[in-house]
């Protein structure tokens, strides 16, 4: 087992006896700062170190610096990175239960969705991630999934037919857009650009705030909101260099993101609306889905939700409660 420095120091205090002494733990994401990863990150430091009278403190390594996301997870968990905050796709081989997270259409708004990362049954998909030595304290947001088109913009559910559309390369997405028709393609992120440019790409499937920072809107003809699902994101800490901690900057690190968790999904929806109207200034159509064109959607996703359900009675139980806190607004 490999041990981070911050972890080292822990340990070693603790056999001579003592408390735990003051500590830096490094947090290392693959996204630049204007991503709302990076906010999650910002937040959670500024909690915890009030919280902990700075007791706990956290160094930031945005943009990739202590490596991309697949090697951040594996640092993480291996105990040569402390934290990372990190999509949760990325571990849906690793966890496939957070597959109950991008579940096409069940959770219809940020407010629902910052209530349902809270849940009993999100902390239960989480929890599994202690099996692979690493402890979720939060589910965080990097924006809710709409739909860019370089051609004409969708506006029916036919028009999806047959669309190069840039996926992750995760099972699941794949087959959600699949059920909707287009040709699923999976693209390494920073590939997307130059693929819509040149038109090996008709669309991507993204969240509005990295439409702005890619600058895709100036390849694009049009933005449908379908709000398909967000993009979840885990902020992991490895176990063994929490369970070093002692009890109180534990609790320290617990209460920042408990406390963080609603104020930064509610200010990736407040981007969205500035993104919006942005998008509008550059005269790119920004197309608002009819009633009747969101009830075919949810309608052909409906029976690969059932299918993913019966995968695992963990993403059963997150749907069902998701569908419940839909059907209460």
């Amino acid at each position: 087992m490999k041990y981070s420095f911050a972890l080292a120091a822990v340990l070693s205090l603790a056999a001579l006896g003592a408390e735990a002494a003051p500590v830096t733990l490094r947090l290392g994401h693959a996204v630049f700062e204007a991503h709302p990863n990076h906010d999650t990150a910002v937040r959670f430091k500024e909690a915890v170190e009030r919280i902990s009278n700075g007791d706990v403190k956290i160094e930031i390594f945005p943009a990739r610096q202590l490596g991309d996301v697949k090697e951040l997870m594996e640092g993480v968990e291996m105990g040569t990175i402390d934290m990372t905050v990190n999509s949760s796709s990325a571990l849906a081989t690793m966890i496939p239960a957070v597959d109950a997270f991008q579940l096409p259409g069940i959770i219809p708004d940020y407010a629902a969705f910052a209530k349902l990362a809270k849940s009993p049954s999100a902390r239960a998909i989480m929890d599994r991630l202690e099996d692979h030595d690493m402890i979720a304290l939060g589910l965080y947001d990097g924006g809710q999934r709409h739909f860019l088109t370089v051609k004409a913009p969708v506006e029916k559910i036919a028009d999806f037919k047959g669309l190069k559309t840039r996926v992750a390369p995760v099972p699941l997405f794949i087959d959600i857009w699949k059920e909707l028709g287009t040709n699923p393609t999976p693209m390494a992120y920073g590939e997307v650009y130059s693929a819509l440019e040149t038109g090996a790409l008709d669309a991507v499937e993204i969240n509005l705030s990295s439409i702005a920072s890619e600058k895709f809107y100036e390849v694009a003809k049009g933005v449908t909101l379908t709000g398909h699902y967000f993009w979840p994101s885990f902020l992991l800490v490895n176990k063994d260099v929490f369970n070093g901690l002692d009890e109180e900057q534990q609790q320290a690190m617990r209460q920042a993101a408990a406390e963080t968790i609603e104020p930064q999904v509610m200010a990736v929806a407040e981007l969205d609306d500035k993104i919006k109207a942005n998008l509008a200034e550059h005269h790119i159509p920004v197309i608002t889905p009819t009633p009747e064109f969101n009830a075919e959607m949810k309608a052909v996703f409906a029976p690969l939700v059932d299918r993913y359900k019966a995968k695992d009675p963990l993403i059963a139980a997150f749907a069902d409660e998701a569908t419940e806190l839909s059907a209460q607004q």
